[in-house]
């Protein structure tokens, strides 16, 4: 029904409507004191009268009719017609909060120096057959009501949409008095009493919005559900599998292959000469008293220590493995996998080469001088010759070879060595070959569901301000029902 509404602010006109309020504000706190104030210095004390308090009280009511028409003139400028309902019946809700976000307005101190709710004040703007209703609530700690602005496409709007203008009937000009004429010689007229005058007071009591109690939650949705006064919203955010991919993964597989070759393969052994050796043992008397030669042995101590790292072949593992002393672990590669068995979850398997290794300990043995006899082992061994008395010695005990050289019997010995010989054979050999392979496999995609589920309430009566007169200031029946003084009076 309307075109799209031409943004009519320049950012230097935004600019300098926020400073006029800022201005604004801090001027009316440096003015005027709070409610608060007044009561902690001046209640009880002859320095507050009655008439002060309700011209401040009158100077409240402005400062609130104040705030709620600069949420009217925010609203204005926001509600552009894009931003508008567009069926009719639909509504739309900017709360004081959102305002203040979107630097519309600033933040609202009541008398009571609070501030004003910003969840309970909004605007709220209502598609109307041919026109928009905007209602303007604010709720503060001292005040709570709210105005109704129609809007829409007029004869004399400026723009393409504006507000109503509201049709106000003018005043009568008021006639002067005529003045009456001097007589020339009065009449001498009685003293006329004092009379006192007799004045009502104004009283007005100001009622809030009465709900009803929040309905049962509905189901859980995935329409988008938007919140207001009358209608409270849950959301719930949830991973859900929302479909599978099909994604492409490799492995290594391995198989045996077979080839021939040539070896050298070994028939048996032979032995052969490598040198000679003189074997030197004491010489046994044939005669005589023998005795026992002693001397210490010889210790020959060798040191610990590893043997070569031997290979032990490939192994799996899902975690990572470290390597020790006696057993290494070399990292050949890993792959993540999803396992499905029970829930969902990516599981990484580790490939190493394996390696082991032995700790050989230090070892001692005992051994003796050329000519002694080892008697006893470890460390108990003791080393002797026989030393007999006469000069009769014979080496015949130790068979053939062997002749008497002094107190010993020495022989000459031939040294040999065995060593294989080998034939070549034709032989088939295992081969191990590795082969990279492509698999597919189905992957599961979970994405955020947003879930919606809200109650609503009814609204049983509307904020409003009620009036009544009294003759006195201070009528304990309208106190009684609520009711506070104005500050306005009139004769009677």
């Amino acid at each position: 029904m309307y075109e799209e509404r031409r943004n009519t602010f320049e950012f230097r006109d935004i600019i300098l409507q926020l400073l006029l309020v800022i201005l604004f504000v801090f001027i009316m706190i440096w003015l005027f004191p709070t409610k608060n104030y007044l009561k902690e210095n001046f209640v009880g004390k002859d320095e507050l009268s009655s008439e002060i308090a309700m011209q401040l009280e009158s100077l409240y009511g402005r400062l609130f009719t104040d705030n709620i028409e600069s949420m009217r003139d925010a609203a204005q400028g926001y509600f552009t017609n894009e931003r508008l309902p567009k069926n009719v019946g639909d509504s739309v809700t900017l709360t004081l909060d959102e305002m203040i976000e979107k630097k519309l307005v600033l933040s609202f101190k009541d008398s009571n120096n609070k501030t004003c709710n910003v969840n309970s004040s909004y605007v709220q703007v209502t598609k109307m057959n041919d026109e928009y209703q905007m209602k303007v609530q604010l709720s503060c700690s001292d005040y709570e009501d709210y105005i109704i602005v129609y809007m829409g496409c007029y004869d004399y709007c400026d723009e393409d949409i504006c507000v109503k203008e509201e049709t106000t009937t003018k005043p009568t000009t008021p006639t002067k008095p005529t003045t009456p004429t001097k007589p020339s010689k009065p009449d001498p007229k009685p003293e006329t009493p004092v009379v006192n005058k007799k004045y009502e007071y104004e009283y007005r009591l100001v009622t809030q919005n009465t709900y009803s109690d929040w309905g049962p939650w509905s189901k859980w949705s995935t329409n988008k559900v938007t919140s207001d006064i009358l209608r409270q919203v849950e959301i719930d955010k949830r991973n859900e599998l929302v479909r599978y991919e099909t994604e492409t993964y490799y492995v290594y597989e391995t198989h045996t292959e077979y080839r021939t070759e040539t070896v050298q393969v070994q028939v048996g052994n032979k032995e052969i000469v490598t040198g000679t050796k003189v074997d030197t043992k004491p010489a046994i008397s044939t005669g005589g008293t023998t005795t026992k030669q002693y001397t210490n042995p010889i210790k020959n101590t060798t040191s610990g220590g590893y043997s070569a790292w031997s290979y032990r072949g490939t192994i799996t593992s899902k975690y990572a493995l470290s390597s020790g002393n006696t057993t290494k672990y070399e990292y050949v590669s890993h792959k993540t996998t999803v396992d499905c068995s029970d829930v969902c979850k990516n599981v990484t398997t580790y490939t190493y080469k394996k390696y082991t290794r032995t700790y050989n300990s230090g070892s001692t043995t005992y051994s003796c001088p050329s000519g002694y006899i080892k008697e006893g082992s470890g460390s108990s061994t003791k080393c002797y010759k026989n030393v007999t008395s006469s000069s009769q010695l014979s080496c015949s005990s130790y068979g053939s070879g062997y002749k008497l050289s002094g107190s010993n019997c020495v022989k000459t010995i031939n040294t040999t060595t065995t060593v294989p010989v080998y034939k070549e054979e034709t032989v088939t050999v295992p081969e191990t070959v590795t082969e990279r392979v492509a698999k597919t496999r189905k992957v599961p995609i979970y994405e955020k569901i947003t879930y919606y589920r809200y109650r609503v309430r009814e609204q049983l009566t509307e904020a409003g301000v009620k009036y009544k007169w009294s003759t006195s200031k201070n009528d304990k029946t309208l106190l009684a029902a609520g009711y506070e003084l104005t500050g306005n009076k009139r004769e009677v």
